[in-house]
């Protein structure tokens, strides 16, 4: 139960974004070339819009009793804290892309993760998908796109493939959803994500 418990917060889906970008930035080299004298300011734009000021949200649902815990246990804690996150991530995206604009690539990332956002607060209204698994298969996805387009991601792929599983168990383990929930919400956020990037950089 512990470790389900500590991989459940170390790949909570607040953090995806981050790690994601970040390893898009230092492993897909067309991104290092493209931004390597814009790394910080994009890491900071992503901290702030996709953590920190979600995180001091939820923090804010807490503490007048919108939500019982951070873990935000059934459909109905979670719409808000969602719905806040879709808004300060929107507020976001300009500023990432005064610098993403460099390369439509990077931008799709942080665009499929909007709305991605979007659709989960869409489900969550009615069904309580796996946000942790939406997460991590949105990442996933992110890192199957770009290893399609760039190449030099196959490493990436498989490991979060990886943790997915460890995750899938985790959430499984702590009773938090049932089957149905963690796998629709891997494929979800898996293929959405996918489809997303590749297809944005088609047109």
């Amino acid at each position: 139960m512990k470790i389900s418990k500590i991989l459940s917060y170390i790949l909570h889906p607040i953090f995806m974004p981050l790690i994601v970008i970040w390893i898009s930035l230092n492993y897909v080299e067309y991104f290092q070339l493209v931004f390597s004298n814009y790394t910080k300011p994009l890491y900071i734009i992503i901290a702030v819009f996709t953590l920190i000021l979600p995180l001091i949200s939820s923090l804010l649902f807490l503490i007048f009793k919108k939500v019982e815990s951070l873990e935000m246990r059934t459909k109905e804690e979670r719409n808000g804290p969602i719905f806040v996150s879709i808004m300060i991530m929107i507020i976001g995206y300009p500023f990432f892309k005064s610098i993403s604009q460099l390369s439509p690539y990077l931008t799709s990332v942080y665009l499929s993760s909007v709305f991605i956002l979007i659709i989960a607060f869409l489900i969550t209204k009615r069904w309580k998908i796996s946000l942790h698994m939406l997460g991590i298969g949105g990442a996933t996805g992110s890192f199957i796109a770009l290893n399609y387009i760039f190449g030099g991601m196959f490493f990436w792929v498989i490991l979060f493939l990886f943790l997915s599983g460890l995750l899938v168990s985790a959430r499984l383990n702590l009773k938090a959803h049932n089957r149905s929930q963690v796998y629709a919400g891997f494929l979800l956020g898996c293929i959405f994500q996918t489809c997303f990037i590749v297809y944005f950089n088609s047109i």
